[in-house]
């Protein structure tokens, strides 16, 4: 009974996973190029709810944690409870969104806030992190490869597939696309650096990250760009070994070259449109009018700062494609604090992994590179990949001592037992 009891947690905890990254856009990039994109919603939102039954099932089968972090809990309802409040506080004011207010409190609930409460409440398997590890390189690997299958015929030919493919058509994502590439990029690469891996894993983890080059240029987003980077930069930085730091720093500067390379052979813009970041600005491009947003969004914050005004930009009928400011304008300071709290907290368990458990540094990346991409894009009801990660870090209950708290500050330059 037990064993079988284990089965069912194994698939349903790595299914909830692989759904909530890359294998959510598998299932659309498969509807809207076999059925119709007009019918993606009706496997969409089941999705949505299927992942928040799935940990459900998870905790009612291991039952929850003798001791929670009371404090992370507390934030984390708080927040939260501000941010249904702006949703109520909206239907009874008759506000028109992009979407309905219902649909805004399911996509919450369904995708952030009970995953985020189940994983943090439930009890900690080892087995978690392998198998959340594998959906997160198995969901990429299969968006790459379907990618290749669906679009093969435009890869080389545009800098960005938005510009062959419209949202009529078999359209997906160019962010989901690239920031999914980046993902499995950036885990697939820390994993082969920071961990004991055979030559076979060393091959497949290699072929992973080289076919999800595939969706990264295809998708040619800059925020992509920042997620791949800043969260190794980081790594190498946090490194206990000045040996391990200098050996990293020449493996990513390769690694740099590589992408650029790689990113003329695809014919991807996603270089170009990194580099010319000012000039799109200059010019009004769309990185100017994501700063007229934040304006906006922003002015709409200092009306009420206290607990927030709109969940929308009314200007644009849409989020302000930056979840610190959506947090703000939603929610206000009260609102603010804890979310900041939950983020700084995450954030030095994540700087804590790097310099002491450097064979599960890849959580941490995926939080990184879901904190960098929704601050360009996304909104806080569909931030499942940084809720997902951050309660699996918060709940690893990491305690560090008065010492490697210090260590956290200014890395001192002492032998690293980090596999290299």
């Amino acid at each position: 009974m037990l064993v079988s009891k284990f089965k069912v947690y194994t698939v349903a905890f790595f299914t909830a996973a692989f759904f909530s990254y890359s294998g959510y856009y598998v299932l659309l990039m498969l509807v809207s190029n076999l059925i119709g994109l007009s019918y993606s919603q009706f496997f969409t939102i089941p999705v949505r709810i299927l992942i928040m039954l799935l940990l459900f099932l998870c905790f009612m089968l291991i039952g929850g944690r003798k001791q929670v972090n009371r404090p992370v809990l507390f934030s984390f309802i708080l927040f939260s409870g501000l941010y249904i409040y702006r949703i109520a506080a909206e239907t009874l004011e008759g506000v028109q969104n992009h979407m309905s207010t219902g649909t805004f409190l399911l996509y919450f609930l369904s995708f952030c806030f009970l995953p985020f409460i189940f994983l943090l409440c439930k009890k900690e398997l080892p087995a978690d992190i392998k198998f959340f590890k594998w959906a997160i390189l198995l969901s990429g690997l299969l968006l790459a490869l379907m990618s290749f299958f669906f679009y093969k015929d435009i890869i080389g030919t545009v800098g960005r597939i938005s510009l062959a493919i419209s949202k009529d058509e078999n359209y997906i994502s160019p962010l989901a696309l690239s920031y999914s590439g980046s993902l499995t990029m950036g885990v697939a690469l820390l994993l082969l650096f920071t961990g004991k891996n055979s030559k076979f894993d060393k091959l497949v983890l290699i072929g992973i990250a080289g076919v999800s080059c595939i969706p990264f240029f295809l998708g040619a987003s800059r925020g992509s760009v920042l997620a791949l980077a800043v969260p190794f930069v980081m790594f190498i930085f946090f490194q206990k070994s000045k040996l391990t730091s200098i050996y990293l720093l020449i493996v990513f500067i390769l690694l740099s070259a590589g992408v650029v390379a790689l990113s003329e052979q695809f014919g991807s813009a996603v270089i170009d449109r990194f580099v010319g970041i000012e000039a799109d600005v200059d010019s009004g491009s769309s990185s100017a009018s994501r700063i007229n947003i934040w304006d906006y969004a922003l002015n709409h914050f200092f009306d009420n700062p206290l607990f927030g005004k709109y969940l929308e930009v009314p200007e644009t009928n849409f989020h302000p494609h930056n979840i610190f400011i959506e947090v703000l304008m939603a929610t206000g300071i009260f609102g603010f604090i804890p979310f900041l709290y939950l983020i700084g907290k995450t954030m030095q368990y994540t700087l804590y992994i790097f310099k002491h458990k450097p064979e599960v540094a890849w959580v941490s990346v995926i939080f990184l590179q879901s904190l960098i991409h929704y601050s360009f894009s996304g909104a806080i009801y569909g931030a499942s990949w940084m809720w997902f990660s951050m309660a699996i870090i918060l709940s690893m209950n990491l305690k560090p001592t008065p010492r490697q708290h210090a260590d956290l500050q200014i890395p001192n330059h002492r032998p690293s037992k980090a596999v290299v």
